[in-house]
C-alpha cells in the first residue's frame, strides 16, 4: 500500500455536509472506508481509515483485560461510521461526527496524509495542533528519541 502523505488545504464541506477526497488519495483510501472522530492533544479532527487498516486497528485493541478491551473499542467504535464515496469522489459527514470532529457545513478544511490514514481538520483546530509541536527538532532527532538513542 502506498502511504498517504502531504498537506492539502482549500477544500470545503458543502451545504449538505459533503466533502471531496483529493483525487490522488481516492484509490488508496478505497471507495468504502471508515470515518472516526478523534481528539489529539486536545484538538478535534476526523480521520478516514481504509477498511483493512480500520479492522487491523480494531484487532490491535483486543489486548489486555476485558475492561481495557471494552474501553478501547468503545472509544474507537462509538465515534466511527462506515462511508462510501459517490461517483464524484465525495462522502457525507453526519451531524454527530461533524460535531465530534469540530467540522461544520460551508467550512474550509485541511487534509493531512498520515501514512495509512487521512486526517481532516477545520482550520482553527489545525493551527492549534500544528503549533503544539516543536518545529525546531529535526526528523532524525525525533527518530532517535523513538529508538531511545537520545
Amino acid at each position: 500500500m502506498r502511504l498517504l502523505v502531504g498537506t492539502l488545504d482549500g477544500y470545503k464541506l458543502d451545504s449538505k455536509g459533503r466533502l471531496s477526497i483529493p483525487t490522488k488519495w481516492r484509490e488508496r483510501l478505497g471507495k468504502e472506508f471508515y470515518m472516526v472522530a478523534v481528539t489529539v492533544r486536545g484538538c478535534k479532527c476526523l480521520t478516514l481509515y481504509p477498511v483493512d487498516y480500520f479492522e487491523e486497528m480494531y484487532e490491535s485493541m483486543q489486548q489486555g483485560t476485558e475492561n481495557q478491551k471494552y474501553d478501547a473499542t468503545t472509544c474507537f467504535l462509538d465515534n466511527a461510521e462506515e462511508s462510501v464515496l459517490d461517483s464524484q469522489g465525495r462522502f457525507t459527514v453526519n451531524q454527530r461526527l461533524k460535531e465530534a470532529a469540530g467540522l461544520a457545513n460551508e467550512s474550509t478544511v485541511v487534509f493531512k496524509g498520515k501514512g495509512k490514514i487521512i486526517e481532516i481538520w477545520n482550520t482553527e483546530e489545525y493551527e492549534k495542533i500544528y503549533n503544539s509541536y516543536d518545529h525546531t527538532q529535526g526528523v532524525y532527532d525525533l527518530m532517535d528519541k523513538l529508538k531511545g538513542n537520545e
